[in-house]
């Protein structure tokens, strides 16, 4: 039977949230879904998939990519070689999908953001979603790493739960041995996760109007961030920054404001549901993308909802 594998990330007993961007491809490949993961506890929603396959390894061994190797051989001999592996745009999921590539000597696509279903090609894009280049995979198994964020409203849920199988997991391979979780530092908040941000640029000013900014952010229930400016200069901690080098984001509502829009910021940006724009020029590329834009003073346009959040 035809079918796709799904490498599933985990991390420290958790699957990934951008998981679900490689089971939105699955469905949309069509065939039957089948998702690898390393036995244990994980919280899986086996309604998105065909059948879980659980491998009886530790957590730290399936992440290796030599190992992976060795799952992967170990699952194409029981069930045959899908038509493609996936695995996810990360720096594990890219390390076990080049050394599985080479492994098995299969075509490997990095970084899909979309799929052509009629045509039967994948979609890259470059230049911050200016250009997008189409491939199609020379044979099969073909690999493919999945941006996250590009196929999650794809992962159609199923009548029933997935079937559950296992798999016994390779031996540990020494060449590499696990030392540590490295975390990120603590920040003081995840603007990721915020439903309204109000976003700040070199249009503000100075430094001292961004005490301003934070009152109206904190009277509109929104989380305060900002565009690369602000924080090079240092009005505002690096965490908050939105961007290509900063935070990607998708919020309800992003408000903002004195931002002139340079494509880096707003590939950061573009996928709000829905995004307002208050500048003083009226030829700012980010009205381009802005479902609604306000052309003014923005200190004007800030006191005058600070009013009206009070009212």
């Amino acid at each position: 039977m035809s079918y796709t594998l799904i490498v599933a990330e985990v991390r420290r007993g958790v699957f990934e949230e951008r998981n679900l961007d490689s089971l939105g491809l699955g469905a949309l490949l069509g065939a039957q879904s089948v998702l690898l993961v390393p036995d244990g506890a994980y919280q899986v929603p086996d309604k998105l998939v065909d059948v879980v396959l659980k491998v009886k390894a530790a957590e730290e061994a399936y992440l290796n990519p030599m190992n992976m190797g060795k799952i992967l051989e170990a699952v194409f001999a029981a069930r045959g070689k899908p038509d493609h592996v996936l695995f996810t745009q990360s720096s594990s999921g890219t390390e076990s999908a080049a050394y599985a590539a080479g492994l098995f000597g299969m075509p490997v696509i990095t970084d899909v953001s979309g799929y052509d279903r009629d045509a039967g090609v994948f979609l890259k894009s470059y230049y911050s979603d200016k250009v997008f280049g189409q491939f199609k995979a020379a044979g099969a198994p073909a690999v493919l790493t999945v941006r996250s964020g590009s196929f999650r409203e794809f992962a159609a849920e199923k009548a029933a739960a997935a079937a559950a199988e296992a798999i016994e997991g390779a031996a540990a391979v020494e060449a590499r041995t696990f030392v540590e979780y490295v975390e990120e530092e603590k920040t003081d908040i995840d603007i990721t996760k915020a439903e309204f941000l109000l976003s700040v640029g070199r249009g503000i000013g100075n430094q001292d109007e961004v005490a301003g900014y934070e009152e109206l952010a904190g009277a509109l229930k929104a989380v305060l961030s900002g565009s690369r400016p602000v924080i090079d200069k240092m009005w505002l901690p690096k965490a908050r920054q939105v961007g290509t080098s900063g935070k990607t984001v998708k919020p309800k509502v992003y408000l903002a404001m004195g931002i002139s829009g340079a494509f880096q910021h707003i590939a950061g940006m573009k996928d709000s549901d829905c995004i307002i724009a208050v500048n003083k020029d009226p030829g700012a590329p980010i009205f381009q993308y802005a479902h609604y834009g306000i052309i003014g003073d923005i200190h004007k346009v800030r006191d005058k909802l600070k009013e009206l959040a009070k009212g």
